[in-house]
């Protein structure tokens, strides 16, 4: 039986040092709309669209009958956007998200890996990744994808309107390898995998090709992976430089290529669990709502801002309850209890007692959709034996169809919210989808909007 919590409480901890599952109803799905032509990443701004999805069914049957995942046993998958009203799904969206719903239960999954991963995908691999310094033949599909996925993207390599998927595999730097997959046929292929640490992907505007950029240590090259024949072929050396501070920008290199943006495969992580002892509450559930946005803009989560205050302000009361989700994958995963038990839970630490009051607010429209969120400033004391010490979050409140959805961020500052929306950080401006108990950021140009002014105290007082 793998040990594969391990390897996940690792590519946790790994995330953290570089830069939420819900009942049955709850939960975002998929709906299609006319075919995309650019990828979301690429968009200077989105308008939201209110409609959710219906549940994804795989696609690809295993050869062998599943057996039951260990313990804890994950909740059953709702894929992103189900319940979107209003949205369609193209057949590759259907099949990328039944993808990505198998893949993270087959890391679950306690068999061999040739057995959990087999029928996830059809092998048309072209190019594919050196595993060591030793002449191997390539490994199995599966091989690398029981390596863990870290993180996936989306980029129309060949400029047909279907994006390609690429999801990063591993548990650290030196041993990241991609798979690159297609939707061809009806199924998920893949076409192509390469090596991928201390890398980013690059779009390329005038090839049918994905750039990748890898940089360490002073050293740096840039390759380019062209896609002929349906599959991607041998890596292209297109640029190197060494003993260098700072990189010379890839959009200098190859005019009009764009960082490609990624997403985590999953909507919520095991690293808090390491600490509070409290397993994520979605568990084994993918992300998904960055493909149900793709090309279509993002779901609109209301239109009556004074509707949304008033349920905001009653579960802050105590008279109703929040549903907890990651808003950046790392804590929050807690899924619905009262306003007093998830404050708890969230600063929880095992052996320890923790204060938190809320220290300021503001009110905003978040997602573009017309109605306001609500943000909230955390502050908690936490103290075990004679050892004291302080720790922050943010919060953000959404009232979604009667239910109060509580995002909690880990890596924001109070100056970092902007008033359009928007949220500055690490010289880059990003702005936040979220659909229910699934929420992600991603990249927007920078309107130089000021800081948001906070108001003191929680908006009871």
């Amino acid at each position: 039986m793998k040990k594969r919590s391990i390897s996940l409480l690792l590519a946790g901890a790994l995330a953290l040092t570089l830069c939420a599952c819900v009942p049955a109803g709850e939960g975002p799905s998929p709906s299609p709309a006319a075919a995309p032509s650019s990828p979301a990443s690429t968009e200077p701004s989105d308008p939201a669209l209110a409609t959710p999805t219906p549940e994804p069914s795989l696609t690809a049957e295993p050869s062998v009958e599943p057996t039951p995942s260990p313990e804890p046993t994950a909740p059953p998958e709702t894929a992103a956007g189900n319940d979107l009203p209003g949205r369609e799904y193209q057949p590759w969206q259907v099949g990328y998200m039944d993808f990505l719903t198998a893949l993270l239960q087959a890391e679950l999954d306690t068999r061999e890996d040739a057995v959990a991963y087999r029928g996830l995908a059809v092998d048309q691999r072209g190019v594919t990744a050196e595993f060591s310094v030793y002449d191997e033949p390539p490994k199995p599909l599966s091989f690398v994808m029981s390596m863990i996925s870290e993180n996936y993207s989306l980029y129309d390599v060949d400029k047909d309107g279907v994006p390609e998927l690429f999801v990063k595999y591993g548990s650290c730097e030196a041993a990241y390898t991609t798979q690159c997959y297609t939707w061809r046929d009806g199924q998920v292929v893949c076409i192509g995998e390469f090596r991928s640490g201390h890398s980013s992907l690059y779009t390329h505007p005038d090839k049918s090709a994905v750039l990748r950029r890898e940089g360490h240590m002073g050293y740096a090259e840039l390759y380019e992976y062209p896609m002929e024949g349906g599959v991607l072929t041998e890596e292209r050396v297109l640029f190197t430089e060494e003993d260098v501070w700072d990189y010379t920008p890839t959009d200098e290199i190859v005019p009009g290529a764009e960082y490609i943006e990624y997403f985590y495969t999953w909507r919520g992580t095991q690293d808090r669990s390491y600490f509070t002892g409290q397993t994520p509450y979605s568990l084994g559930n993918a992300l998904l709502l960055p493909i149900c946005d793709w090309g279509v803009g993002r779901p609109a989560t209301g239109n009556n801002s004074e509707q949304a205050r008033a349920a905001v302000l009653a579960a802050l009361s105590g008279e109703g309850e929040v549903y907890g989700a990651s808003g950046d994958h790392f804590n929050g995963d807690v899924g619905p209890m009262s306003w007093e038990e998830y404050v708890q839970t969230i600063t929880a630490v095992p052996n320890a007692q923790a204060t938190a009051n809320i220290t300021g607010h503001f009110w905003q429209d978040m997602n573009g959709d017309g109605q306001e969120e609500c943000v909230l400033h955390l502050e908690s004391e936490i103290r075990r034996g004679e050892e004291t010490w302080s720790g922050e979050d943010m919060v953000m409140l959404s009232e979604q169809d009667g239910t109060v959805y509580a995002y909690c961020f880990d890596f924001y500052e109070r100056d970092d919210f902007c008033t359009d929306g928007a949220i500055r950080q690490y010289g880059e401006a990003w702005r936040l989808s979220f659909w229910k108990d699934q929420c992600y950021e991603y990249i927007v140009p920078d309107t130089s909007a000021p800081a948001v002014k906070w108001a003191d105290g929680s908006p009871l007082d």
